[in-house]
């Protein structure tokens, strides 16, 4: 009898699974049919071509710039966040994305690879947080502030 009751178990996870999987798959879809790209203009007046992806379904990711953002169901963005990933494991950069952007509430990710040194993406990050509206800024500053440890 416990044979049975753990083969329908087994049974409902593989549905279960196999409906995430088919979800994930719409989302991806909807994520190549759009451009997949967005261009961040800095203060300096430079342009920054950064891919676009869901924070559940970002990669792992080499140094980089980033932008961790909050999409409404209207399509409107918020930015919670402009930072770098200066380790060189890939899997610590992935996992510090998704602790930050689960912390903040975001749901997409902006990222830029950088092959430069660990001060060009700094450079590049505060260019781009220095042309967003004094209003973006604060709100990050404090989220960020409400997230320290004692």
């Amino acid at each position: 009898m416990a044979v049975r009751r753990t083969e329908g178990v087994i049974k409902r996870a593989k549905g279960q699974r196999e409906a995430a999987s088919a979800h994930h798959a719409i989302d991806v879809a909807a994520q190549v049919a759009g451009s997949g790209q967005h261009i961040w203009r800095g203060a300096s007046g430079a342009s920054y071509t950064h891919t676009t992806t869901s924070l559940l379904l970002c990669p792992e990711l080499p140094e980089a710039t980033y932008l961790l953002l909050h999409r409404d169901g209207a399509g409107a963005l918020r930015v919670l966040r402009v930072g770098t990933l200066d380790s060189r494991t890939r899997s610590l950069n992935l996992a510090r994305i998704r602790q930050v952007g689960a912390t903040l509430g975001a749901n997409e990710v902006h990222f830029r690879i950088e092959r430069s040194s660990v001060a060009e993406r700094a450079r590049i990050a505060f260019d781009i947080e220095n042309a967003m509206p004094a209003a973006a800024v604060l709100a990050d500053a404090a989220l960020s502030d409400a997230h320290q440890p004692a």
